[in-house]
């Protein structure tokens, strides 16, 4: 879909993932940890933090480099057998807080500090008994014992992401920081045929997504799909009708300007 390496494409998409609140309250269980992200992957209601990490590979395409699973110790065991676990921090890794506590995806580093981002957190600075109840931004101590290690996954497109690691197994040079900054522009359209009923390729799954973040039309069962369904049309038509002026008529087909103002709004660019 683009030149951009994967793991640049990754964390501009993590770090475009509104920091708030998604879980709903409840007086008898708390936070409930009931979210979009459970729903994209097909198992809500449960702890969500490796969960989240899962959902921000699948929305770019790279599930397949990622194990799926909800446990922060069977993603560790994981990237220990297939010789992807280091002690140094690198950009998009997962890391592994508190042997399987937690997990959280990281967004930049430098000699000291780790800079995180993950799901089924809190605010930094805020307490909530341990429960956990959004999306939000982290640093660490990069040597506190808090941080176990890391899963440097392996990207489709060889690059090596930014890496702390001085041998690193794919190959990248270590340096001794890199912090994340805003280059987010909208992908060129790529064409109406990959977005008509039945069309199935990477650009469906990527207008799916932004439509899920967006929060338009009918909610997935599932989660995003590289197929156009019917429900997908339904999700296009709800977000034509909301910027009739601009984008009408309602038809549910995706032009150049619908497929820009579904990524404007899923990043946060555009007020809905």
């Amino acid at each position: 879909m683009t030149s951009t390496p994967a793991w640049r494409r990754l964390v501009d998409h993590v770090m475009a993932v509104p920091e708030r609140i998604y879980e709903h309250w409840s007086s008898t269980v708390g936070w409930d940890n009931h979210t979009v992200f459970g729903q994209q992957y097909g198992w809500d209601g449960v702890a969500w933090c490796c969960i989240f990490d899962w959902d921000m590979y699948s929305d770019c395409g790279l599930a397949a480099v990622v194990p799926k699973t909800a446990s922060v110790a069977g993603m560790t065991a994981w990237a220990k057998q297939h010789g992807q676990w280091s002690e140094y921090p690198s950009v998009g890794a997962w890391v592994d807080f508190g042997g399987g506590s937690h997990t959280e995806i990281v967004v930049g580093f430098d000699a000291d500090t780790v800079y995180t981002k993950g799901g089924n957190s809190v605010k930094a600075g805020a307490s909530d008994n341990g429960q956990g109840n959004g999306v939000w931004s982290h640093s660490h101590a990069r040597r506190s014992s808090y941080v176990t290690g890391y899963f440097a996954p392996r990207y489709p497109d060889g690059v090596c992401p930014p890496t702390a690691d001085p041998k690193d197994p794919r190959g990248g040079k270590a340096v001794t920081s890199w912090r994340w900054s805003p280059t987010l522009t909208c992908p060129p359209f790529p064409g109406r045929q990959y977005f008509k009923l039945g069309a199935a390729n990477d650009y469906a799954l990527q207008l799916q997504t932004w439509l899920q973040r967006g929060g338009w039309g009918p909610a997935y069962r599932v989660g995003p799909s590289r197929t156009m369904t019917a429900l997908d049309l339904a999700k296009v038509r709800a977000l034509q009708e909301h910027y009739l002026a601009d984008l009408g008529p309602a038809d549910g087909l995706t032009g150049p300007k619908t497929w820009q103002y579904a990524w404007q709004v899923a990043h946060g660019l555009r007020k809905k």
